[in-house]
Parts: C-alpha cells; sequence; structure tokens
C-alpha cells in the first residue's frame, strides 16, 4: 500500500479596509435641479453597490477648469487626512475640464490609493483598462469639434 501523502491547509483572511465613501457633484451654472439629479444616481449606484456614503460634497455654479472650488478642496481635505477613501462622480468632467490637471489629480489619487468611481462611464479606478486614452481621444474629439466650428462660422 502506498504511502498516504499528509497535505496542510493554510487559510488567511486579510483585514478589509472600510470603504469612507464620499459624492462629489459639481454644475457649471447654479443649477439645484442638476445637483440634485447627479446626487440621486450617484446614491443610487452606492446604494446598490452597497457603498456607505460619508459625506457629499456639491459645488453649484463652479467651473470646471479649476479645482480650487469650495466643497472640492474640503473632500480633498477629507483624502488628505485618510477620511475619504472612495469618491464617487458621475462622470470625469465634474471633477475638471482641464485634461492635464485632471490626469494629474487622477494620478495622485491612484497613488494616495483612493478608489475613484465614474459611474457614467462604468469606471472605477481599481481596475485595470484604457480609460485614459479613451479619456483624451475624446478630449481631442471634443477640441478639434470645437476647433473646426470657429473656421466654419
Amino acid at each position: 500500500m502506498p504511502d498516504k501523502m499528509k497535505a496542510v491547509i493554510y487559510c488567511r483572511l486579510a483585514k478589509e479596509e472600510k470603504t469612507k465613501a464620499a459624492i462629489y457633484c459639481r454644475a457649471a451654472s447654479a443649477d439645484d435641479f442638476t445637483i440634485k439629479g447627479q446626487e440621486k444616481i450617484l446614491r443610487n449606484y452606492a446604494a446598490g453597490q452597497m457603498i456607505d456614503v460619508g459625506g457629499i460634497y456639491s459645488d453649484n455654479g463652479a467651473s470646471g477648469l479649476t479645482l480650487n472650488r469650495p466643497a472640492f478642496q474640503k473632500m480633498m481635505s477629507g483624502v488628505k487626512s485618510g477620511e475619504i477613501n472612495c469618491i464617487i462622480v458621475k462622470n470625469p468632467s465634474r471633477i475638471g475640464r482641464d485634461i492635464i490637471q485632471f490626469r494629474k489629480w487622477l494620478d495622485d489619487m491612484r497613488a494616495r490609493r483612493v478608489r475613484v468611481i465614474f459611474v457614467d462611464d462604468c469606471f472605477t479606478s481599481n481596475t485595470p483598462g484604457g480609460f485614459m486614452d479613451k479619456m483624451l481621444q475624446e478630449f481631442f474629439e471634443e477640441y478639434y469639434k470645437e476647433l473646426l466650428q470657429c473656421f466654419i462660422m
């Protein structure tokens, strides 16, 4: 009779980091309807994903050309202090419309291990993919469309 193999089973469960999520909404023109609509979409998404939301930050009537917005800066203080490790946004343009500034921000969020979720684009920063390539393509398409219209008029 052959010798029996003896096996050992080792199991380990890593401590799962609790998600401390924030919702961020922005409208360029002061528009409560738009802000409330974004908030509803993002709350529903978070509930569907069973993500607890600790705060909602809204800049109503704020340009997307700068990140220097009151609610955005308050949210970023929470990120820097470790109070927030997940940001849920409708789409990238709600963060900012300056692609270079946006890219630096997204890289900073990755470096801080902050998960960023863009609900409209079905994108979360903790999944691999060519999201930035898609963003750059869309940016240039929009830029050239606007540039072309200048020549047509």
